[in-house]
């Protein structure tokens, strides 16, 4: 958030400081997480529930640092999205799942620098794509190495 000159006190009295960086502390954020762990673990059952969940997405990406703010806000679009989900409507249902396969790096990446940089593990993140693999050629021995004679 950004505050203009004319109204950084105003800024600064109504937003406790959050304002004048453009991102939030990763101390700040921290302590948020810390805080709403379980909450942001735990998957909502009703539709009252559903709304509080995204509200917290929400409330928590006012927060996030810079290094993970498009991330986190990924992240609430995903939520946001699958809030939307009509039973029965495929078309809400397709919708949802590309969300949640767009969201699948940036929920990796939110988990591994929370992990990192907050010192919360959190769950392993669920993905519908395979994980990239690294493959390893090996070339097969001659028995000539060694090069003598």
């Amino acid at each position: 958030m950004r505050c203009r000159t004319f109204a950084l006190s105003t800024c600064a009295l109504a937003f406790l400081g959050a304002c004048g960086e453009e991102g939030a502390s990763t101390e700040r954020f921290c302590e948020e997480i810390r805080t709403n762990r379980d909450a942001i673990l735990t998957v909502p059952a009703t539709a009252n529930e559903i709304d509080e969940f995204v509200g917290l997405y929400r409330q928590l990406g006012t927060a996030a640092p810079l290094a993970i703010e498009q991330e986190w806000d990924d992240l609430v679009v995903n939520y946001e999205t699958a809030s939307t989900v009509e039973p029965g409507d495929s078309e809400s249902v397709q919708r949802a799942v590309e969300t949640a396969l767009r969201a699948e790096s940036s929920a990796v990446a939110v988990r591994d620098w929370v992990s990192t940089n907050c010192q919360v593990d959190l769950p392993e993140v669920a993905t519908l794509q395979p994980a990239p693999t690294t493959t390893v050629a090996v070339t097969p021995s001659t028995g000539d190495e060694g090069g003598g004679g």
